[in-house]
């Protein structure tokens, strides 16, 4: 999963939002994990560089009531580059991210909803020490395939200098259902500029193959994905589990 400086950074999210909702008093645990293993190699911001960067972050989310759910985000960010601003190696916490989601069924397959976000950012992971995420869930949930798109805003506070004007941003999945427990698709990610001076077909562009099945041991989704243009992630990996309980 504010600003130019955070679109060009991998998201140590790196997933589209549906419908699926913990169930009041139910608390799902995730776990995330992503790995650039190319990437740009120098940053002029004190971020981290985006080669062989590494993220882990876990998740836990609890139903509030039909229809709603909060979570928290812990991710932690492994350097994999040495430089002015990292270490090879090196292993540290980047961020705290507190959310709310609420998503109603419209009928026939058909969902749609938001997820609010906000981020206490360490200077490592972006520039803005405060970021916030507005992300509207709109999707159509079929017998053999499932189609989702997230259209969401990205504002971002604490670098000297910077515009207020927030980003536009647009994720988009597919899924191909070839029985109950097995899927695959692709997910495209792509940022669009700020509000007011957009630049579509410009900015950062990622595009992943995915698979997702269901294990004893909870829900599997897989990734690999290329990123064009200038985007500073070249090659990516990715993976989720989750359970609950």
């Amino acid at each position: 999963m504010g600003c130019t400086v955070l679109v060009a950074h991998a998201d140590p999210e790196i997933m589209v939002h549906e419908a699926d909702l913990a169930e009041r008093g139910e608390v799902v645990a995730t776990l995330h994990a992503n790995h650039t293993w190319r990437g740009s190699r120098a940053k002029d911001d004190g971020t981290w560089p985006a080669h062989r960067l590494t993220y882990l972050m876990a998740e836990f989310a609890t139903g509030l009531a039909p229809g709603w759910e909060a979570g928290v985000h812990l991710p932690v960010m492994r350097g994999g580059v040495d430089g002015e601003t990292s270490n090879n190696g090196a292993w540290s916490a980047s961020a705290i991210m507190f959310r709310l989601k609420h998503i109603r069924q419209a009928g026939g397959g058909w969902f749609y909803g938001f997820n609010a976000e906000y981020d206490i950012n360490a200077g490592r992971y972006v520039g803005d020490t405060r970021s916030a995420e507005f992300r509207g869930i709109v999707g159509l949930d079929s017998e053999r395939f499932r189609v989702t798109a997230n259209p969401h805003l990205i504002w971002g506070w604490g670098h000297s200098g910077r515009e207020r004007a927030p980003d536009l941003n647009l994720d988009l999945k597919a899924l191909h259902k070839v029985s109950e427990t097995f899927a695959w698709g692709a997910e495209a990610y792509t940022d669009g500029g700020r509000l007011g001076r957009l630049r579509p077909g410009e900015g950062d562009r990622t595009l992943y193959l995915v698979t997702e099945f269901e294990t004893r041991v909870g829900a599997v989704h897989l990734g690999v994905g290329q990123g064009f243009k200038e985007t500073p992630e070249r090659y990516l990996l990715k993976g989720v589990w989750s359970a609950s309980f």
